[in-house]
């Protein structure tokens, strides 16, 4: 029964340690960025899981049920870690969220005219671009860009082999 217990809380424990790695190390590391500290939790929120799983086995887990709880409790760890980057990461850049946001802070609503200023499509760019060369995903030489880090790209290649998949469609656009 124990172990029936252990074996249904290792991925929530596992976002918990996610989360609580994530958040410390971003509010208190001032050189983490957000990015960074969302794998650092989902890192060590995956060491949990397997510890956990471990200490299943040393209590006496058969071996095959422990391999095969280990994967199944990881893919659900993993699966819940991709729901926390994006809760995170809707709050943090989407458009429509922080339009929505910046209305209801505003007393009298906001013009047109107001929301296009605050989001100009040559800054926005420019702001991007100026992440992407912080973070080295992408280089500039000789006034063109190329990819740096293909870890970002090859992560949003799965996301629209995934969407593809599951949607019938790479993008909204499609």
């Amino acid at each position: 029964m124990e172990h029936n217990l252990i074996n249904l809380m290792s991925p929530i424990v596992g976002l918990g340690i996610n989360v609580l790695v994530q958040v410390s190390g971003f509010r208190f590391l001032a050189s983490l960025p957000l990015l960074k500290s969302l794998f650092l939790g989902c890192g060590v929120g995956l060491i949990g899981v397997t510890l956990m799983e471990s200490y299943l086995h040393l209590l006496g887990q058969p071996s095959g049920n422990f391999i095969a709880l280990f994967w199944t409790n990881g893919v659900i760890y993993m699966a819940l870690s991709y729901c926390y980057f994006h809760f995170i990461n809707m709050g943090e850049t989407a458009r429509r969220i922080r339009i929505l946001r910046e209305l209801n802070d505003s007393d009298n609503g906001l013009t047109m005219d107001e929301i296009l200023k605050r989001y100009n499509a040559n800054d926005m760019i420019r702001m991007r671009m100026d992440r992407l060369l912080n973070n080295g995903q992408v280089y500039e030489k000789e006034g063109r860009y190329y990819i740096g880090n293909p870890l970002m790209l090859w992560i949003s290649k799965g996301m629209v082999a995934m969407k593809r998949f599951m949607l019938g469609k790479g993008s909204e656009f499609d």
